[in-house]
């Protein structure tokens, strides 16, 4: 993998407008403290080569049913460790458990891959398997970049034609019933999200609703969840983590099963940093796993502790035989602690690099890459395009 130097198109802010991707700046990084949120930067990209690619796609495919198996472990053998070690609440746990028998259909997420450059491996930082984002940037920027920019080269990115053909799955389970898009109307990129992944469910026959996230209502009379016009909603696609709807106060309502949820709540397993020391005890040794146990680092070696819950780099503490070497602030500090065996990261030119790798409609299909200039990459780190020859 080599870090190109290239020279931005002169008309990219209008190209991004046209595919929904307003939320991007100058390809400056922002400074830390700074309300986030603003990060293409298509002067610079990244470069593979088909081996890189095909080793990418079979680890994201083998990580991704490592994963699977985990959860119908857990499910199946060791519900107990739904309350005890992923914190779940009684019926978050049922429910979760109930999810996973009956096979509720999930559609897309994202893992985070460090890449070591030594060995050709990637290893899983984590999986971003409840309400993945860089989707738009993923399927769609970098693919009209590639065109523009070289043609003649090829990239890993079937992103759009795998989320299409998951929102097809999804219409004979609707029977013809709508169903709601939900995230933050202020927040621009989860609405941008949202809409597009709106517009593929329309694109696949689905009927649509967009409907942002606080004006969800549960009827207590009708025993059912509504929208704003009193609809009853039937099925939901969701940019909101279950890890807040647990604690919310019409969470439980869930439970009850009146609508249909994706992703749905078995994801919640995948995107809790306990599936890290948990996937390490199921699979030893797996050389595109790194060692990870609950709690804080041991006092030897390079390590990284993370908050169970976390998100957006928040809350890391990298450490080297006890010693804090690196730590990002944040609110995620009171979910437990995860320790993860320090992985090889991809740097070039003074950058840390972190890929972004795609499984959508059970299968690998895409990569994106994010950077920064510290060593944790947080969620308004630069995000890059990438090809191969």
């Amino acid at each position: 993998m080599i870090r190109r130097q290239g020279q931005p198109r002169p008309d990219w802010q209008a190209r991004l407008a046209e595919i929904g991707l307003d939320y991007h700046s100058g390809g400056l990084e922002p400074k830390p403290g700074e309300n986030g949120g603003l990060w293409w930067h298509e002067g610079d990209y990244w470069e593979l080569t088909e081996a890189e690619v095909d080793a990418l796609d079979d680890a994201t495919t083998d990580l991704h049913a490592l994963c699977l198996a985990a959860v119908d472990h857990v499910v199946r053998h060791e519900p107990q460790t739904l309350r005890d070690t992923f914190g779940m609440a009684e019926w978050m746990a049922d429910y979760t458990c109930r999810s996973w028998l009956r096979g509720d259909p999930a559609l897309m997420g994202r893992m985070d891959l460090a890449w070591d450059v030594g060995s050709g491996t990637a290893k899983l930082l984590e999986y971003n398997a409840d309400t993945p984002t860089l989707a738009i940037e993923t399927a769609l920027a970098q693919w009209f970049w590639l065109q523009t920019v070289h043609p003649g080269a090829d990239q890993f990115n079937s992103l759009h034609e795998a989320l299409l053909e998951g929102f097809a799955a999804l219409v004979p389970l609707v029977g013809g019933r709508p169903v709601h898009f939900a995230a933050f109307a202020d927040a621009p990129e989860e609405w941008a999200h949202a809409t597009y992944f709106r517009d593929l469910a329309e694109q696949a026959g689905l009927a649509t609703r967009p409907i942002d996230i606080p004006a969800i209502r549960w009827n207590d009379a009708a025993g059912e969840f509504r929208d704003t016009q009193e609809q009853r909603m039937w099925f939901l696609h969701k940019l909101y983590p279950w890890e807040w709807i647990a604690t919310d106060a019409f969470g439980p309502f869930f439970a009850r099963d009146t609508l249909g949820v994706v992703e749905p709540p078995w994801k919640a397993l995948l995107s809790h940093k306990a599936i890290l020391p948990l996937l390490w005890r199921l699979n030893p040794g797996h050389p595109n796993l790194l060692e990870a146990h609950h709690g804080p680092a041991p006092a030897n070696g390079d390590w990284v502790e993370k908050p169970s819950l976390g998100r957006e780099g928040a809350n890391i503490r990298m450490l080297h035989d006890g010693v804090v070497t690196a730590r990002t602030e944040g609110s995620y500090g009171e979910s437990g602690i995860i320790s993860q065996r320090r992985a090889p990261m991809l740097t070039q030119d003074g950058w840390t690099s972190v890929i972004g790798s795609w499984m959508a409609h059970g299968k690998a299909c895409g990569v994106i890459f994010r950077e920064s200039r510290d060593e944790v990459v947080r969620e308004n780190s630069r995000v890059l395009p990438h090809l191969f020859r």
